[in-house]
């Protein structure tokens, strides 16, 4: 039999549990967002490339990082970006006034903090301990990680 990656699906309730817990969240995050289910590319009315900055994409061979914004119509406005870099960065998030980018998924974090779902008891501290960089409308990046935030209006963030 031909191995296509190192997961053992038929144990995924063992020790890989918490694997198979953010794959389930993320499937179901998938299913909820129309845009992510689109029949075609999405125009540039939805979708915004980013790079560090915002609306400053870099498409240089040498790049390790790239972000978008998109429009949903269930979820609002997402940010996702990669980090494929062994370097740490912090990302300049898009500016939208009246409104606070929040942490949904975070690969850089253990489980259960890896996807910071509605029903997780310590989710409200978690998403405060980012707050001084979200004021700011930045996000910091650890290597070989990607990050969902969504957007949300301030009376809605902890």
């Amino acid at each position: 039999m031909m191995q296509i990656n190192y997961f053992r699906w038929d144990k995924k309730e063992d020790s890989s549990s918490d694997f198979f817990r953010f794959c389930c969240l993320m499937t179901k995050f998938r299913h909820e967002c129309e845009s992510l289910g689109l029949d075609d590319f999405p125009t540039a009315e939805r979708l915004q490339w980013h790079g560090h900055a915002p609306g400053m994409p870099d498409w240089s061979d040498t790049s390790r990082f790239v972000a978008f914004t998109l429009i949903d119509s269930v979820k609002g406005e997402i940010y996702v970006a990669f980090n494929t870099s062994h370097l740490a960065v912090t990302v300049a998030l898009p500016e939208r006034s009246g409104y606070r980018w929040e942490p949904l998924v975070d690969t850089s974090k253990s489980a259960p903090f890896d996807f910071l779902s509605t029903d997780l008891p310590e989710r409200e501290t978690a998403i405060k301990q980012y707050s001084h960089f979200l004021d700011a409308n930045l996000y910091p990046m650890l290597s070989y990680s990607s990050i969902i935030l969504l957007l949300s209006p301030p009376d809605e963030n902890v």
